[in-house]
C-alpha cells in the first residue's frame, strides 16, 4: 500500500513541476511552419528547421525574434537579475572569456568571428536544453 503512495505522490509532483514549467517556459510546445515562416521567413526557418532537426517549437523562433532585437537580456549564475547585450557585446565578452581561459590553460580556442555565430551558438544551446527562453522573452541558463 505505501508504494501505491509513493507513486500517487510522484506522479502528482511530476504533474505540479510540468505546469509550473509550462507557466515559466509557455512555449515549449509545437510551432506550424505556416506560423514560423510568418514570423521569421521561409529562408530563416528552413535554416532553424535543419538546425532543430525538422520541427520547431515556439520557443525555437522566439529565441530567434528576441535575437533580432537590439539587445536581450541573459540570466545566468554571475547575473541573477539579468544582464542586457547587444550581439556585439555578447560576442566580445565571449571571446574575451575564451582568450583568457586559453591563456591559463595553454589551449588553442577558435573566435566567434560575428554576430551570426552567436545567433547560432545561441541556437544550439537552446536546442541541447542549456538555454531557454522565458515568457517575458528573458534568455536563461539551465542548471547542469
Amino acid at each position: 500500500m505505501a508504494r501505491k503512495k509513493t507513486t500517487k505522490f510522484s506522479r502528482r509532483r511530476q504533474q505540479v513541476l510540468a505546469r509550473r514549467e509550462h507557466v515559466l517556459y509557455p512555449g515549449y510546445v509545437f510551432c506550424p511552419v505556416s506560423e514560423a515562416e510568418q514570423a521569421l521567413g521561409a529562408v530563416r526557418v528552413g535554416e532553424l528547421l535543419a538546425l532543430y532537426g525538422g520541427e520547431l517549437r515556439k520557443a525555437d523562433v522566439q529565441l530567434e525574434l528576441v535575437l533580432r532585437e537590439e539587445q536581450f537580456r541573459v540570466v545566468d549564475d554571475d547575473r541573477p537579475d539579468g544582464h542586457a547585450w547587444t550581439l556585439r557585446e555578447y560576442m566580445d565578452d565571449w571571446n574575451r572569456d575564451l582568450a583568457a581561459d586559453a591563456e591559463q590553460t595553454g589551449e588553442e580556442y577558435d573566435l566567434l568571428p560575428d554576430e551570426q555565430a552567436v545567433v547560432e551558438m545561441l541556437h544550439d544551446w537552446h536546442r541541447s536544453g542549456r538555454i531557454r527562453v522565458t515568457r517575458d522573452g528573458v534568455i536563461e541558463w539551465q542548471p547542469l
